[in-house]
């Protein structure tokens, strides 16, 4: 265990094969002034004492809204000898009446060394009873995400935005899908991120008269964020999967309409939201939307010739990873879209 790792919000440290024991001496410790909830497992799986220290504070905010217990696991695989370190804890929130706290449970490991299958048992292990699990993988697939655990996790997050190779990590995600049979649900954090804007421009092109204008896109221009470069491609995909575009070229980014026109794809970096703006040009119209940093809205802007300008607001929705997360966690969707949107544009990550 690194030295420098500061123990202290993670509560009490316990022996693995007592934390049943010490979960129930920490509730009789409570004097009935708490109340136990659960309504799933929430897994997180991180590589680092440092993410562990940032992951529980993530888990105290999102036990506000999600009833769990939180199994945080972390896994160094360099170090001298094999060992596992346990800790137990509780995020307590008061109730809305105010009366009584609703308290959730976390029970953080430590896997140093050669872990081989002791994930899957530690995670295993220690589920609440039979309630669903959602597991969040943070940073690359490994061999540690393994096909038994695969078949156990009802909710799988993901964010692709930190992968280090794309096209590599969703080759293995779909490799595994498909040999284990899973029946889990996907949640990329990434294609979140683009949700707001995804509804806006449904709602823009709502009325028939912009409605037509779908048929002659010829350019789509999108601001992202330095780090966002592949939450852009993912939302040109999602433009490309419902309009059945077809990539035509990577570099220039071109895609092929149905009817043979060409539509240019321009990404430009610049500092702010993961999405600052979207601009699509047809040959009589522009719409566009965009958001300023800090700011709650969209604001679009519609032209079209012969016509007088509109500049509606729109919700801008998620921004920081526990905003994106809440939403991820109130969605029951399918990934249908996102996976048609992947194919369009995954030799592009």
């Amino acid at each position: 265990m690194p030295a420098t790792f500061d123990t202290s919000k993670l509560g009490q440290p316990v022996q693995v094969g007592q934390i049943s024991r010490e979960l129930k001496k920490l509730w009789e410790s409570g004097g009935g002034t708490s109340t136990r909830a659960s309504l799933i497992n929430f897994a997180i799986y991180c590589r680092s004492t440092e993410e562990m220290e940032a992951n529980t504070d993530l888990i105290s905010e999102f036990t506000r809204h999600h009833a769990c217990r939180a199994l945080l696991v972390a896994v160094i695989r360099n170090c001298p000898e094999n060992r596992i370190s346990a800790w137990i804890n509780a995020h307590c929130h008061l109730s809305r009446a105010g009366a009584k706290q609703i308290c959730c449970e976390q029970i953080s490991f430590l896997l140093e060394g050669e872990i081989r299958g002791r994930l899957t048992n530690i995670v295993f292990g220690n589920l609440d009873s039979d309630l669903p699990l959602y597991f969040w993988w943070q940073g690359d697939l490994s061999e540690n995400l393994n096909a038994h655990l695969w078949t156990w996790i009802d909710r799988l997050f993901v964010d692709s935005a930190c992968w280090k190779n794309p096209q590599a990590q969703f080759a293995r995600l779909k490799l595994s899908l498909s040999e284990t049979k899973a029946r889990l649900t996907l949640r990329d954090l990434n294609w979140t991120r683009s949700l707001y804007i995804r509804q806006a421009f449904s709602s823009i092109f709502d009325p028939p008269e912009n409605l037509e204008e779908l048929s002659r896109i010829r350019r789509l221009s999108i601001v992202h964020a330095p780090d966002c470069r592949s939450t852009a491609i993912f939302l040109a995909g999602w433009f490309a999967g419902q309009l059945h575009w077809t990539l035509k070229s990577a570099d220039p980014i071109v895609f092929t309409a149905v009817d043979g026109g060409e539509i240019a794809l321009d990404l430009q970096s610049a500092d702010g939201p993961a999405l600052g703006a979207v601009t699509i040009t047809s040959e009589n119209a522009t719409f566009s939307v965009a958001r300023e940093a800090g700011s709650r809205v969209l604001r679009a802007s519609l032209h079209r010739e012969n016509s007088n300008d509109l500049h509606p607001l729109f919700p801008a929705g998620p921004d920081t990873i526990i905003d994106v997360l809440n939403e991820e966690m109130s969605r029951s969707s399918k990934d249908n879209i996102y996976l048609r949107a992947l194919g369009k544009i995954e030799t592009l990550l």
